[in-house]
């Protein structure tokens, strides 16, 4: 071989060997990267009996958005995609010395056009027993709004009790 060839050789070995450490760095880079997904809490709600006035022992009142407007439109979810779960978590439990009684039932306010849900269905009810109902499918992309409806029965109790159910709504895709 002569020198020129030679050194073109040698050239094209390095360059070969260069593009051999580029591919490969990029296959182990590509074999390391993990996919993650980022879970955004959508709202924390707290409905405080102060808000819902008093009641006395043994007393059943229920409470709606015509009595307590704040219980009209409490939650509201734009998906951008059909079929998101939305899950209601309440630490409702936690009362049960206080009451008999204590259901908060979680209606349907707004719905996106198609949606197989309508305006005042149920999408769940947490009550003491209960705190963490099914997830609520939405089945349409677009607007949802909630409203609440409470109901409560006190127990006997010898002084007055300040009591707050906190209400955690987050949402999940379904795909």
């Amino acid at each position: 071989m002569r020198k020129n060839q030679r050194s073109l050789v040698g050239v094209l070995f390095v360059l070969l060997s260069i593009f051999i450490v580029s591919v490969s760095a990029y296959i182990y880079e590509t074999a390391q990267s993990q996919v993650t997904q980022t879970v955004k809490q959508i709202a924390t709600l707290t409905v405080q009996n102060s808000a819902l006035g008093d009641i006395e022992e043994g007393e059943t009142k229920i409470y709606t958005k015509s009595t307590i407007p704040s219980l009209g439109d409490i939650v509201s979810v734009t998906t951008t995609k059909d079929n998101v779960y939305l899950h209601f978590d309440s630490d409702l439990d936690s009362l049960t010395s206080y009451y008999s009684t204590y259901t908060i039932t979680v209606k349907f306010a707004a719905v996106p056009s198609g949606s197989s849900h309508s305006v005042g269905d149920t999408a769940c009810t947490m009550t003491l027993a209960s705190p963490d109902p099914a997830a609520v499918t939405l089945d349409k992309a677009g607007n949802w709004r909630f409203d609440f409806e409470i109901t409560t029965t006190a127990k006997s109790v010898s002084s007055d009790q300040p009591t707050t159910v906190t209400i955690v709504v987050t949402a999940e895709s379904t795909s």
